[in-house]
C-alpha cells in the first residue's frame, strides 16, 4: 500500500501577475507523485498535494525555482549579487528599452515594422521569455525593430490594454497589427512577421 498523501502550502515570491499561475501549475504537475496543485493568485500560494513516496518536496521547490519563482521560506542571493551579474551582460545580448518619450518617434512613426516586448524586471515568466525573444531580434531585424517596455517605470502600455505580461505587441505605420499576450509563443511571432 502507497503512503498516505501530503498537503503542502507553499508561498510564492515575485509573482506579478495571474499568468504566473498556469505557468508554476505546469511546471510541478510534470513531477511523477504530483497529485494535484492549485495556484491562488491573491494569496501567492501553491497549494500541493503529493505522495511522499514518489517525489519530495525538495523536487517540487527545484520545479517552482527552475522557471524562475522564489519560495518565500527559503534564503537566497542578496539582490545586490545578481545587479552585478547584470553589469557584466553584454550590451549586445539585450533588447533595447524604450521609454514614454521614445516610444511616438521609435514606434508610432517608424517607417519599419516595430514589435514591441511589454514587461517587468521582476515577472519570471518575462526574463524566460527575454531570451526567446532576444533570438528572435536577432532573426527578424531585417524585418523589424525590436524593444522592451518595462511597465513598472512607464505608462504608455496603459493605452494599449496590456492586463499581462509578458506581452508582445506588433506595430505596423504606427498601429497595432497583432497582439500576442500570456505566454506569447515565437512562432506565432514569426508567421505573423513573415520571418
Amino acid at each position: 500500500m502507497g503512503s498516505s498523501l501530503v498537503v503542502k502550502i507553499i508561498p510564492i515570491t515575485r509573482m506579478d501577475c495571474p499568468t504566473c499561475i498556469p505557468v508554476l501549475e505546469r511546471e510541478v504537475e510534470r513531477l511523477e507523485g504530483v497529485e494535484d496543485i492549485r495556484g491562488n493568485y491573491m494569496a501567492k500560494t501553491l497549494k500541493v498535494t503529493y505522495d511522499p513516496s514518489h517525489v519530495q518536496l525538495a523536487e517540487i521547490e527545484a520545479a517552482i525555482e527552475r522557471v524562475g519563482y522564489r519560495i518565500a521560506y527559503k534564503r537566497y542571493p542578496s539582490p545586490l549579487s545578481r545587479l552585478r551579474g547584470l553589469f557584466k551582460r553584454d550590451k549586445a545580448d539585450t533588447i533595447p528599452h524604450i521609454s514614454d518619450a521614445e516610444f511616438p518617434g521609435k514606434v508610432l512613426h517608424a517607417s519599419k515594422t516595430v514589435v514591441v516586448l511589454f514587461s517587468s524586471p521582476t515577472c519570471p515568466i518575462c526574463r524566460i521569455f527575454e531570451s526567446e525573444f532576444l533570438k528572435l531580434a536577432s532573426k527578424g531585424e531585417e524585418k523589424a525593430d525590436f524593444y522592451e517596455m518595462d511597465i513598472s517605470t512607464t505608462e504608455t502600455w496603459r493605452n494599449y490594454d496590456v492586463l499581462s505580461i509578458p506581452t508582445v505587441i506588433v506595430f505596423r505605420a504606427g498601429e497595432v497589427s497583432e497582439e500576442f499576450n500570456a505566454m506569447p509563443k515565437t512562432e506565432d511571432i514569426e508567421a505573423a512577421l513573415g520571418v
